[in-house]
């Protein structure tokens, strides 16, 4: 069963620190003869929603990180249940629409299940949502796709967050902009409430970390110990212009051991879709919905470092239902 407990490091950066360990226990003590990987994404939020405690966390770390300045990065907020226990994290993109990742909303049936949190957050992952959820929906392409799997969703708010106008980051459209920030060796800012390292969970962090491979549908990011790790899946990435303004781009999808990089969705691949199918203006530019959508590339897919998993080549999770 060595296979799982390496399966287990490179999974999607959605599962409950909590219950990763408790699995992997019971694989090592010999405890568990089978395990039905499609069932990973259930056990997982049941895990997050039964009590995950603070000073019970994994040792699978964000490293290179640090504690944000409270009021900093307030567009980046957190994925909770009913319960107000974290899960994922995501990007408010306006008052009204919050950006998160298909694999963390996948499998739910009910917006009354999803919750948002906005705030500097608790340790250990427990909060008070402040914002229901009326609609939401994951992108229709989201799958193992060959040039990128589009793992992007969207949640539509109840009410307007409340949050100031310059609190919301424009999301990076521009092809000039884009040709700027998305190239191998730019620095992305990334921000998440998930795992990090020293252990913990559930306060929102950021850390500076390079871009290592870019497409038209993913860009990887960080290495040498600047990632992104589980709980932060959905959340963002940032990057600064020459000019000083900011551009939100990235989603985190999915990655190997936490420390060693991994993969962001773009918004701007499928930021069309978001605002046609969730029917909320996102004030995208004249004319940039009437482009032909990007066609991935067959042989520029950003790949995990094969490190990540020693010994073997890194494996992600099947796709979670939740």
């Amino acid at each position: 069963m060595t296979w799982l407990v390496n399966w287990l490091d490179s999974q999607q950066r959605f599962m409950s620190s909590t219950f990763q360990n408790g699995v992997v226990a019971m694989v090592k003590s010999g405890a568990m003869g089978t395990f039905r990987l499609a069932g990973l994404g259930m056990l997982t939020v049941a895990a997050v929603s039964c009590g995950q405690k603070a000073g019970d966390q994994s040792q699978l770390k964000i490293y290179g990180g640090k504690k944000t300045t409270s009021g900093e990065w307030l567009s980046t907020v957190a994925i909770t249940g009913a319960n107000g226990r974290m899960f994922c994290s995501g990007t408010a993109i306006n008052p009204r629409l919050v950006i998160t990742a298909a694999h963390c909303v996948q499998g739910s049936d009910n917006p009354n299940s999803l919750r948002v949190y906005t705030g500097d957050g608790t340790e250990g992952g427990a909060v008070s949502p402040q914002y229901k959820t009326v609609k939401f929906a994951y992108s229709p392409k989201y799958g193992r796709n060959p040039g990128g799997w589009n793992d992007i969703a969207y949640l539509v708010l109840d009410h307007d967050l409340n949050l100031p106008a310059n609190a919301y980051v424009p999301v990076l459209t521009d092809e000039t902009e884009i040709k700027e920030l998305l190239k191998a060796g730019v620095t992305s800012h990334i921000v998440g409430f998930g795992n990090r390292d020293g252990g913990g969970f559930g306060v929102k962090y950021e850390a500076d970390a390079p871009i290592t491979t870019v497409n038209d549908i993913e860009v990887g990011i960080g290495n040498n110990g600047k990632d992104s790790c589980q709980g932060d899946s959905g959340g963002p990435a940032y990057g600064q212009l020459k000019s000083g303004e900011w551009r939100v781009y990235g989603i985190v999808s999915r990655g190997g051991a936490c420390g060693l990089g991994g993969i962001w969705g773009l918004m701007h691949a499928n930021i069309c879709w978001v605002e046609k199918d969730s029917g909320v203006k996102l004030g995208l530019p004249a004319g940039f919905c009437d482009k032909d959508a990007p066609t991935p590339p067959t042989d520029e897919t950003p790949e995990i470092d094969p490190s990540s998993v020693p010994g073997e080549e890194p494996v992600t999770a099947p796709t979670p239902s939740i």
